[in-house]
């Protein structure tokens, strides 16, 4: 039994940040052995990477299947050999292994040129803050490494994962799993949302109310349907046929140049301004599209700013970080996206919220540590 009691926060958690990053060292070591035992294991025969026998021997000693060993042994091969700036993050305790192993999945399908340059444009910005935001982070650049087979994938993708299937679960529930393009999930989702967040009671959580919602949909039962917006964000030369950089579908990520046309045709447009590093500067006042405040911040924000949460900013609540009880303005430099939860938690709990500069947030901990963020620029160029 470790001996924890005499601990204070500080101390437990710099421990934890410690152990972490041994963790991560490790694995970077295990990595390395596992690809030097496939090197030392070379293919037998067509059709495999490694000798056969390779994995039973990996799962005896490491505890695990032989399918699991082989499913190591190869991602190790795939690290070790294509990515060695993500190999050297994991090694330094910079990214974790399900990071490193996210990267390593995610730029299979790209040359070994085109992985390296995708790992450095990822990794340069650091682990981000939780693990589903480094996902798609290493998704969206892959997506723009290669827009020409992206889109040859994306359409192979739709044609052949593009459906509904049902799953058998306990105590007499069944989930149905369905799959779409990205714009009709993020559409389906944010229309079936809004009209949850209506019926929502203290008896019935959200989660409950959009399946009611979505049974109701089904039933074809008449239903007043709030206005929601699906935002894409495209650069106007890429709309134009000028070159084919990739757009930004809002609550997924990036798209390729073909789909955001696709959705362009017959939508409302507003025009928006970035900085040259990405970040939204001005949502226009004309009526491309009308003037918001609320969805400048949508828009500038991209998720709840919570680190670590992922709440798409569509779904979140625009708040004011110095309260306008205190003489807050409301101002694109005092307002910022938190889900219901974490708007609540500077009233619940000791955390605070500062905004120094626009869309820039600092965050400290009832433990006294600071965190900065901004958002994740987009990448339109």
């Amino acid at each position: 039994m470790f001996e924890t009691r005499s601990l204070d926060r500080e101390q437990v958690l710099s421990r934890l940040a410690r152990n972490a990053r041994v963790r991560a060292s490790l694995d970077a070591e295990d990595a390395c052995l596992l690809a030097r035992f496939a090197e030392l294991s070379p293919p037998n025969r067509d059709g495999i990477r490694v000798a056969d026998g390779a994995a039973e021997e990996i799962s005896i000693e490491t505890r695990v299947s032989p399918r699991v060993a082989l499913a190591k042994l190869l991602q190790a091969q795939e690290m070790v050999n294509r990515l060695p700036a993500t190999l050297a993050a994991l090694q330094a305790g910079d990214i974790d292994a399900d990071r490193a192993a996210t990267m390593t999945k995610q730029t299979t399908v790209l040359s070994d040129d085109q992985a390296r340059w995708v790992e450095q444009r990822v990794l340069e910005r650091g682990p981000r803050a939780d693990h589903s935001r480094f996902r798609r982070a290493v998704r969206d650049t892959v997506t723009r490494a290669d827009v020409t087979a992206a889109d040859q994938r994306r359409q192979h993708a739709r044609e052949q994962e593009r459906g509904i299937t049902m799953v058998d679960l306990p105590d007499g529930l069944a989930q149905l799993k369905i799959t779409l393009d990205a714009a009709e999930a993020v559409t389906a989702f944010n229309q079936i949302d809004a009209l949850a967040k209506q019926r929502k009671t203290k008896k019935r959580s959200l989660k409950q109310c959009r399946a009611d919602v979505f049974m109701d949909l089904v039933a074809g039962k008449n239903i007043k349907r709030p206005v929601i917006a699906t935002n894409v964000m495209v650069p106007m030369t890429t709309l134009m046929g000028v070159n084919n950089q990739p757009g930004e579908l809002s609550g997924y990520g990036a798209i390729t140049a073909d789909h955001a046309r696709e959705l362009a045709r017959d939508s409302t447009w507003r025009r928006i301004l970035t900085d040259p590093a990405g970040h939204v500067l001005e949502v226009s006042h004309h009526r491309f599209a009308p003037p918001s405040l609320k969805r400048h911040i949508q828009l500038r924000d991209r998720t709840c700013r919570q680190p670590g949460c992922e709440e798409p900013a569509e779904r979140t609540e625009i708040d004011h970080t110095q309260r306008h009880t205190d003489h807050g303005e409301t101002s694109v430099a005092n307002l910022a996206a938190l889900c219901k939860k974490h708007n609540l938690l500077k009233e619940r709990s000791a955390w605070k919220i500062e905004q120094p500069h626009p869309g820039t947030l600092t965050f400290t901990t009832p433990s006294g540590k600071t965190h900065t963020t901004q958002p994740e620029p987009y990448e339109l160029e």
